[in-house]
C-alpha cells in the first residue's frame, strides 16, 4: 500500500516528541499537521481532514479522549486515533480504547512502534472502506456492488476497462514513485473527463496497479474513451527522460539479462454496454472488457476497442 500524501494530524505537548513524530512521518511521505496544544488540535479538526490522529493520551495541554470524543461526535468514524502513553497500565490501556480510541503506543517504544501502528491502522481503514490509498478511489467491492444495482435497474450501462500497457516496465525503468505519478495521473485524467463528458450516475474505480474501471452512458463512452486517450496520449511523455522521449522506447533487462527496447506508454479500454443484448451478471461484464483490453493491447498505440455483437454466447 502507497500512503505518500495522506494527513496526519499529531497533537503532542512535548516539543522534542512532537519533532521526532514529525521528522519520522515526514521521511515516509506524510502531511503532518503538528501542534502542542488540544484546543489547536480542536480548530484544526473543524477546519481541515485528516486520514489519522496522534495524541497524548493526557498531558497538561492534551486530553487524548475529548479528541477522541470530538472525532466520534462529527461522525469522522473512519479517522483512526493513536494515543500517546506515558505508562504500561493495564487500566490506561483500557481507557484508551473504551474511551473510543483505535490504537495506542507507548512512549518509551516510540521508535520502533510508531510507523508499524500507523501504517496497520491505516490499512484497516482502507480496507473496511474499500479505497485505493493512492487515488482515494472505490474499489473493486464497491464497483461490483454498483455494477450489480445497474444489471438489476436494466438501464442502459456501458463499462470500461482500462490499463496501461507495459506499466511493469516502465516501473522496473523508472521506480515505483514516479510509477506512482502515472497512477494518480491516470486517475485524475479519467476523473476529470467523466465529469466534463459524461453524466452525474458515472462511477469510477481502481482495481489496483495500473487497472481502472468505469460505469457511464453508451451514448458517451465513446467521446470520453477518445478524449482519455488523446489526452493521455499528449501528456504521459512527460513522464520518461527526454532521451527515451526522442527515441520513443526505453531499454529495460529481463530476468534473463537480456536487453528489451519498450515502447512509451500507452493505454488500452475495452468497452462492452447493453446496447443490443443484455447483462446479466458481474463476472460476464467484466470478462467480455476484460477480452476487449486485451485485444486492444495488440495494437501498437492507444485504444479503445468497443463490443460491437449483436449478440453474446454467455
Amino acid at each position: 500500500m502507497k500512503e505518500e500524501g495522506l494527513r496526519i494530524l499529531v497533537v503532542v505537548e512535548n516539543k522534542k516528541m512532537q519533532d521526532y513524530i514529525t521528522s519520522i512521518l515526514h521521511g515516509e511521505g506524510y502531511r503532518v499537521v503538528a501542534t502542542s496544544t488540544q484546543n489547536e488540535g480542536m480548530h484544526l479538526l473543524s477546519q481541515q481532514q485528516f486520514d489519522l490522529i496522534i495524541a497524548d493520551f493526557l498531558s497538561s495541554q492534551v486530553e487524548g479522549l475529548k479528541i477522541c470524543k470530538k472525532v466520534r461526535e462529527n461522525l469522522l468514524h473512519s479517522v483512526p486515533v493513536i494515543l500517546l502513553l506515558s505508562d504500561r497500565e493495564y487500566l490506561t490501556k483500557a481507557k484508551v480504547i473504551l474511551g473510543g480510541a483505535d490504537d495506542y503506543i507507548n512512549a518509551d517504544s516510540l521508535q520502533e512502534e510508531l510507523l508499524p501502528r500507523v501504517k496497520v491502522n491505516l490499512w484497516r481503514v482502507f480496507r473496511y472502506h474499500d479505497i485505493n490509498p493512492l487515488t482515494k478511489l472505490p474499489g473493486i467491492s464497491s464497483f461490483l456492488k454498483e455494477l450489480r444495482k445497474r444489471i438489476d435497474d436494466n438501464q442502459p450501462l456501458s463499462v470500461s476497462y482500462t490499463d496501461i500497457f507495459k506499466f511493469k516496465e516502465f516501473n522496473d525503468r523508472y521506480g515505483f514513485k514516479k510509477g506512482d505519478e502515472v497512477i494518480k495521473y491516470t486517475a485524475t485524467l479519467i476523473e476529470n473527463t467523466l465529469k466534463e463528458l459524461g453524466s452525474p450516475s458515472d462511477f469510477l474505480a481502481h482495481l489496483g496497479g495500473d487497472n481502472f474501471i468505469f460505469i457511464s452512458l453508451p451514448e458517451s463512452v465513446e467521446i470520453i474513451c477518445r478524449t482519455i486517450i488523446e489526452n493521455f496520449d499528449r501528456n504521459i511523455p512527460l513522464f520518461h527522460t527526454e532521451e527515451d522521449r526522442r527515441k520513443g522506447y526505453f531499454i529495460v533487462k529481463n530476468r534473463k539479462g537480456n536487453l528489451l527496447k519498450i515502447p512509451l506508454l500507452r493505454i488500452s479500454i475495452g468497452i462492452v454496454t447493453n446496447e443490443y443484448y443484455s447483462l446479466f451478471s458481474c463476472g460476464q461484464v467484466i470478462q467480455i472488457a476484460n477480452e476487449l483490453r486485451e485485444y486492444a493491447q495488440k495494437f501498437d498505440k492507444s485504444i479503445y476497442i468497443k463490443e460491437r455483437r449483436r449478440s453474446c454466447s454467455f
